[in-house]
C-alpha cells in the first residue's frame, strides 16, 4: 500500500465510522502506535529505533518527551 492509499482509507474512516473531524492519515497512525508503546513503557530509545526519525530530538518531539524527562531517567 502507499501511504496516499493508507491516508485515504484513515480520512474515510475517520470521517465516516468514527465520526471524527480533522486531518487524519498515515502520519496519525504512526504517531498513534508510538503513543501507545510509550504509554505500556517501552522505553524512547526502542521506539526511536522503531520509528527510524533522522534524529533522536524529532522522536522526542513527536511523543511529546522533553529534555527534562530524559535527564531525570538516567542514574
Amino acid at each position: 500500500m502507499t501511504t496516499t492509499a493508507v491516508n485515504q482509507l484513515v480520512t474515510k474512516w475517520a470521517e465516516n465510522h468514527a465520526k471524527l473531524k480533522g486531518a487524519f492519515g498515515a502520519h496519525t497512525l504512526r504517531k498513534t502506535w508510538g503513543y501507545h508503546k510509550r504509554m505500556q513503557g517501552v522505553s524512547w530509545e526502542v521506539i526511536c529505533k522503531r520509528l527510524n526519525p533522522a534524529t533522536q530530538a524529532v522522536t522526542m518531539r513527536y511523543l511529546g518527551i522533553e529534555n527534562k524527562e530524559v535527564e531525570e531517567s538516567r542514574f
